[in-house]
C-alpha cells in the first residue's frame, strides 16, 4: 500500500513537473533572446567606449543605480514579495489578500521615488566613494579627477533607473504570482535595443570620445538620457501583460499597519542585511578594481562577469522563476516531499547544463572574449578573458549556491539566508584583501572560491532543515556529467591548439571548430557512458 502510494505520488509530480516545462520554455526562450540582446549591447559599448577610463566611468556610474535599487528594495522584494503575497492570497481569500498587497506596493513606490531623489544629491559623494583608495596627484591624479567628474555627469543621467527597475520588479512579482512569465522575460531586449541604438548615435557624433572631449559635452548628457530611457520603456513594455492579468482590486493604500508590511518587514530585515553585506563585498572589489590600473579594469571584470551571468540567467534564472510560485504554494501547504522533489530537480536540470558550459568557457575565454570584444584580435591575453575564464570555473558553486538561497527564501528563513551571505561576503573580501588587491585575476578567484566554498554551507544549511540535496548535487549523473564534461573540455582545447589563427575569420573558423568538436564529443562520452550504464537486456 504505501509503495502504490509513493509511486502515485511520484507519477503526479512527474506529470506536473513536465507540464510545468511549458512556461519554462517560454522564459527560458524569453531569457535567452533577451541575454543574447544584453550581451549585444555589451559589444556595442566595448565597440564605442574600448576598454579605456571613459568605458571605467560609464560602466561605474552605470552600476550605481543597480546597487541603490537591490539595498533599497531589489533585495527585499525578490526575497519577500512572492512567498508573502502567494501566503496571503491562500489564507485571507482575494478580497482581504489585494487589500494587504496595495499597501505593500504603494509603500515601495514612495520609498523608490525618496531613495531616487536622495541619491541624486549625493551622487557626488557616491562616486567618490569608489576611488577613495586611488591616489588623485600628478599626471594620472588628473586622469582620476575626470574620470570622477563623468561619472558623476552619468550617474545623475543614470539615477531614475532606481525608480524604473523598482518598478519593473514589482510588475514582475504581480505577474509571477499570477502564474504569467513570458512578459518579464522578453521585456529586457526593448531595453538593450534601445541603448545599442543610442550607442550607434553616440559613435556617430563622437566617434573617438575621451574624459577631455566629453568634460561639459552634451552629446554626454544625450548617452545618459538614452541609457535611462531604455529602462523606462522596459517597464513600459509590461503594462499590456497587467492589463489582462485580473489586477482591478489593486489601488493606492497607505497603511503602514498592514500584516503584510509587517510580515515583510520582519524578513525583509534580514534581507536588507543581505543586501547590505553584498554591497559592500561590491563596493570593494570595484573599488579594488579601479586601483589596479591598466587598460579598463572595472571594464573587464563588468563585460567577464556579462559573459558569466548569460549561461547562468538563461538556464538557472529561467529554472528558478518557473520554480519560486510553486515552491511557495509547497511551503505555505506545508507539503515538504514535494517542496524537496521541486528544489532537488531544480539543481539537477540547472547542473546538467551549467556544468557542459562552465568547462568550455574555461577552454574558450579568451577567443571568445577577442571575438566579441576585442575586433577579433587575441595576439596577447586579454584582461576580460581572465575574468570569464576564473568566473565561470566557479559558476557550478554559484549555481548551487543560488538555488539554495531560493529555497531558503521560499521557506521564509531569512536569518539562515543572511549568514549565509555574509559567509560567502567575508570569503571575498577576505580573498581580496589577501591576493586580489594588486591582480585583477586574483580578485575574481576569490569571488569564484567564496561562492564555491558557501555553496557547501547552503547545502548544510537545507539538510538542517530537512531538506537534502546532497544526492542531487553529488549523484552519479552529476558526476557522470563532470567526467563528460572534462573529456569534451580537454577535446576542445585539442582542437583548438591544431590551428594558429589569433585573428579576424581565422580565430573565429577556429573557436567555431573547438566548440563544435567539443560539444560533439560530449554528446558522444554522454551516450558512451549511458549505452555502458544499460543493461544488456535492455539493449536488445
Amino acid at each position: 500500500m504505501v509503495a502504490n502510494r509513493t509511486s502515485t505520488q511520484e507519477g503526479r509530480l512527474g506529470l506536473v513537473t513536465s507540464l510545468s516545462r511549458l512556461p519554462l520554455l517560454s522564459v527560458a526562450s524569453g531569457t535567452l533572446i533577451s541575454r543574447a540582446s544584453g550581451l549585444l549591447r555589451v559589444l556595442v559599448l566595448a565597440y564605442v567606449l574600448g576598454f579605456t577610463p571613459l568605458a571605467d566611468a560609464f560602466n561605474l556610474a552605470n552600476t550605481v543605480p543597480n546597487m541603490l535599487f537591490d539595498l533599497v528594495l531589489g533585495g527585499v522584494a525578490s526575497a519577500t514579495f512572492i512567498p508573502v503575497f502567494i501566503e496571503r492570497l491562500a489564507l485571507d481569500g482575494e478580497r482581504r489578500a489585494w487589500r494587504s498587497i496595495s499597501s505593500v506596493l504603494s509603500f515601495s513606490l514612495v520609498v523608490l521615488l525618496l531613495a531616487s531623489a536622495l541619491a541624486w544629491l549625493l551622487a557626488p559623494f557616491i562616486i567618490g566613494s569608489f576611488t577613495v583608495w586611488t591616489h588623485a596627484s600628478g599626471a594620472g591624479g588628473a586622469q582620476v579627477l575626470a574620470q570622477r567628474d563623468v561619472a558623476v555627469s552619468f550617474l545623475r543621467w543614470f539615477i531614475p533607473q532606481i525608480f524604473f527597475y523598482g518598478v519593473i520588479g514589482l510588475m514582475g512579482t504581480l505577474l509571477n504570482i499570477r502564474q504569467k512569465f513570458g512578459a518579464v522575460a522578453w521585456a529586457p531586449i526593448t531595453n538593450n535595443i534601445v541603448c545599442c541604438l543610442v550607442l550607434f548615435w553616440f559613435h556617430l557624433v563622437a566617434p573617438s570620445p575621451t574624459l577631455a572631449s566629453l568634460h561639459g559635452d552634451g552629446h554626454l548628457a544625450w548617452l545618459g538620457v538614452g541609457t535611462t530611457l531604455g529602462v523606462a520603456i522596459q517597464a513600459t513594455v509590461l503594462i499590456p501583460s497587467l492589463s489582462r492579468s485580473s489586477l482591478h482590486r489593486l489601488r493606492f493604500r497607505w497603511n503602514l499597519r498592514d500584516p503584510a508590511l509587517a510580515t515583510i518587514a520582519r524578513l525583509g530585515s534580514w534581507t536588507v542585511l543581505v543586501i547590505l553585506a553584498n554591497q559592500i563585498s561590491l563596493f570593494v572589489v570595484l573599488a579594488c578594481a579601479f586601483t589596479i590600473g591598466g587598460q579598463g579594469p572595472i571594464s573587464a571584470y563588468t563585460y567577464g562577469w556579462s559573459f558569466m551571468q548569460m549561461p547562468y540567467a538563461v538556464v538557472v534564472v529561467s529554472v528558478l522563476n518557473v520554480l519560486t510560485p510553486r515552491l511557495a504554494e509547497h511551503a505555505a501547504r506545508g507539503e515538504h516531499l514535494e517542496f524537496r522533489e521541486r528544489l532537488g530537480a531544480g539543481v539537477r536540470e540547472s547542473l546538467a547544463i551549467i556544468i557542459p558550459l562552465s568547462f568550455l568557457l574555461v577552454v574558450l575565454a579568451q577567443p571568445v572574449v577577442a571575438l566579441f570584444l576585442h575586433h577579433g584580435d587575441a595576439s596577447h591575453r586579454l584582461a576580460a578573458g581572465t575574468v570569464l575564464a576564473i568566473l565561470v570555473a566557479g559558476l557550478p558553486g554559484f549555481t548551487i549556491f543560488q538555488v539554495c538561497v531560493r529555497g531558503l527564501q521560499t521557506l521564509q528563513r531569512a536569518r539562515d539566508v543572511f549568514w549565509l551571505y555574509l559567509g560567502q561576503n567575508i570569503l571575498t573580501v577576505a580573498g581580496i584583501l589577501l591576493i586580489g588587491r594588486h591582480s585583477l585575476g586574483g580578485l575574481v578567484a576569490s569571488i569564484a572560491l567564496a561562492y564555491s566554498l558557501a555553496a557547501g554551507g547552503a547545502l548544510l544549511v537545507l539538510h538542517e532543515q530537512g531538506v537534502t540535496l546532497w544526492e542531487d548535487v553529488f549523484s552519479w549523473a552529476v558526476g557522470r556529467t563532470v567526467a563528460s564534461s572534462l573529456g569534451a573540455a580537454f577535446a576542445s582545447a585539442l582542437a583548438y591548439s591544431l590551428f594558429t589563427s589569433v585573428s579576424g575569420f581565422g580565430l573565429l573558423l577556429r573557436t567555431g571548430f573547438s566548440v563544435l568538436f567539443g560539444a560533439g564529443s560530449f554528446f558522444a562520452l554522454t551516450y558512451w557512458r549511458k549505452q555502458r550504464a544499460t543493461p544488456a537486456a535492455q539493449k536488445v
